[in-house]
């Protein structure tokens, strides 16, 4: 047992490396291996197939392929509410909100992040490694260029309604958050 799972830990860590380098394919094939070594010998209140599952959940959005995305990061966020695995749960919910945003569904994209308030919330940032937050340690975004093009409905009745909902623990995950959506960083309104 601890053979496979060491070695499914390995194959994820070498996923992770190849998805942020852009080789999607491969980091998709050792997942899916990860997951089928473990899945098959943890009992189902192991949450590392939560985690394999979230890190197929976060490959599947960098490709753009949402609906696969949603599918194995709600697959993640049931096994993770199970197990009460709350760093798992906050994660696998602002990865959740982050498809929703892109989707345009920025109603649901607060909704999700907002679940774990006031205890149980994670940065905006992807890869903010403060783990759980409480809500007086994020702000929200003042309205930086994200914000601006994505955050913004315009009605028939002729008015907007501005929704800032994403949450960050500092201007520097801001601003690294808007690099990362190739932004100006100067453009952020700074927390």
């Amino acid at each position: 047992m601890d053979a496979v799972l060491s070695e499914a830990l390995s194959l994820s860590s070498r996923a992770r490396q190849l998805d942020a380098r852009g080789n999607y394919g491969e980091a998709e094939r050792l997942l899916h291996r990860a997951i089928s070594l473990v899945e098959p010998c943890t009992p189902p209140s192991d949450t590392t197939v939560a985690a394999l599952w979230n890190s197929l959940g976060e490959l599947y959005l960098h490709m753009g392929r949402l609906d696969d995305a949603e599918r194995w990061l709600n697959k993640s966020l049931d096994l993770s509410v199970t197990t009460r695995e709350f760093k798992e749960i906050a994660t696998t919910r602002e990865t959740l909100a982050r498809v929703s945003q892109i989707r345009g569904e920025l109603l649901k994209a607060k909704a999700l992040r907002m679940l774990g308030a006031p205890d149980d919330m994670r940065c905006g940032h992807h890869g903010c490694r403060r783990g759980l937050l409480r809500t007086p340690d994020l702000r929200i975004c003042g309205g930086c260029k994200v914000c601006d093009t994505s955050c913004i409905l315009s009605y028939a009745l002729g008015f907007t309604l501005r929704i800032q909902g994403v949450f960050y623990c500092s201007s520097e995950c801001q601003v690294s958050c808007a690099k990362y959506w190739r932004l100006d960083p100067a453009s952020t309104n700074a927390l």
